[in-house]
């Protein structure tokens, strides 16, 4: 399969017989993170304090639809000198070809706006994740409603229902469940309505940010939606990111290199403890990639991008 249509499941982070493989520079950068803000296991305080003792001295936690964890991440981060948090969201779109989602850095959590949209988000979220454990029962693999629920503690999404299968016992790992049942040609998918992505970016360049895609893998026509995105203002793009082989991160690296994007990336860690996660500290980009997309970040914003660590000023 080529790079322009994404990669298939086997090649997903929920692959445990794929290893990560450490890159050549110290790994001191990772920009896309998750907590119980959205669907990670850890909360943002047993996240950065997980990460305090790795080689990282700047992340980003990324949340899907949520900012609710970035306050409580900078705030345990202040008790490690030689850490930066940069506050940060990954959110999910769609075209009429292909879901993609864009991770926002620099961004004002506050903002009105950006707060306003995600709230609808949230709400969205429930009632497709709602609507796919309904399915699950019609095909006779039930899960309980309120063990989701309990799970998600933030912004409910389809990890959450694959843990919950596993614990049901319908299937063996949350790779199986989203391979037969909750993937994007699962049997009980149900998608949620999603912004364009060329929206999405607007709505980071609203709250002071800047954009990037995320795991590039998962987009079909990612050419054509890159030469989109490049003519709306998008600054990245993941390239050293979850377990991408060697010409599979060539492959992006061209693709920044032609569009004159910063190459990204980052581990895209939940802390779902299956086998060879891919941990924080084990895999990133360059260390100068948040200097890079800083300086970008000032370009387009000024004196108003959205929030800028103190470390990084």
């Amino acid at each position: 399969m080529s790079d322009s249509t994404g990669q298939n499941a086997k090649d997903s982070r929920y692959n445990a017989s794929i290893l990560a493989v450490r890159p050549e520079w110290p790994v001191e950068v990772d920009l896309h993170l998750h907590t119980t803000a959205s669907d990670g296991t850890l909360t943002p305080k047993q996240l950065i304090d997980q990460i305090s003792s790795t080689t990282l001295q700047t992340v980003a936690v990324t949340d899907h639809d949520s900012t609710n964890g970035v306050a409580e991440a900078i705030e345990t981060a202040n008790v490690y000198p030689h850490l930066s948090v940069i506050p940060g969201i990954e959110l999910g779109t769609a075209t009429d070809d292909s879901d993609l989602h864009l991770i926002g850095y620099f961004i004002d959590p506050q903002n009105s706006k950006l707060q306003t949209k995600l709230e609808q988000f949230r709400i969205e979220r429930v009632d497709a994740a709602r609507a796919m454990v309904d399915k699950l029962a019609e095909i006779k693999r039930p899960v309980s409603w309120e063990r989701v629920i309990e799970m998600a503690k933030g912004s409910v999404g389809r990890p959450h229902i694959a843990r919950a299968m596993v614990e049901a016992g319908h299937v063996d790992t949350v790779a199986e469940a989203f391979d037969r049942f909750l993937g994007d040609n699962g049997i009980a998918r149900i998608p949620r309505p999603k912004l364009h992505p060329v929206q999405a970016l607007e709505m980071i360049h609203s709250a002071g940010g800047i954009g990037a895609i995320a795991h590039p893998r998962t987009v079909k026509k990612l050419d054509s939606l890159v030469k989109q995105l490049v003519e709306a203002g998008l600054v990245g793009i993941e390239v050293y990111a979850e377990k991408y082989a060697s010409d599979r991160r060539d492959s992006y690296l061209d693709i920044a290199t032609r569009h004159n994007l910063v190459p990204s990336g980052g581990t895209d860690y939940h802390a779902l403890g299956a086998k060879n996660e891919t941990v924080p500290g084990t895999n990133g980009p360059p260390p100068d990639t948040v200097s890079k997309l800083l300086d970008r970040a000032k370009k387009m914003h000024g004196s108003n991008i959205g929030s800028v660590p103190a470390g990084l000023e």
